[in-house]
C-alpha cells in the first residue's frame, strides 16, 4: 500500500510540474500582449482579445479543474494513510488486550 501511494504522490506531482509549464507558457503569451500593448501595437493587441483570449481562459479553467482534481488525490491518499494507521493502532491494541486476557487465564 505505501509504495502504491507513494508512486501515486509522485505521479501527481508530475502532474503538478507539467501544470506548471502549461502556466509558464499563458504567461508568456501574456507578457508578449503586454508587450504589444505598450508599443501601442493595437493589431496584436486586437488579435489577441478576439482570437487568442478564449483559449488562454479556458485554459486557466482547465489548469484550476486539474489542481483540484490533484489536490482530492493527495486527499485520498492522505486519508487512506490515516485509517490505515488508525486501524494498524487498534490491531495492536486489541493484540495486547488478548494477550493480557490470555495471561488472566
Amino acid at each position: 500500500m505505501q509504495r502504491n501511494n507513494n508512486e501515486e504522490m509522485f505521479t501527481q506531482a508530475c502532474k503538478l510540474t507539467n501544470l506548471a509549464d502549461h502556466l509558464n507558457l499563458a504567461e508568456m503569451l501574456l507578457d508578449n500582449v503586454a508587450v504589444s500593448r505598450d508599443n501601442k501595437d493595437n493589431g496584436a493587441v486586437h488579435y489577441f482579445l478576439n482570437k487568442e483570449l478564449d483559449s488562454v481562459q479556458n485554459n486557466i479553467i482547465n489548469i484550476q479543474n486539474q489542481i483540484q482534481e490533484i489536490s482530492d488525490v493527495l486527499t485520498d491518499i492522505y486519508n487512506e494513510e490515516d485509517n490505515l494507521q488508525e486501524s494498524t493502532k487498534n490491531t495492536s491494541l486489541f493484540e495486547s488486550l488478548e494477550v493480557e486476557n490470555d495471561d488472566v487465564r
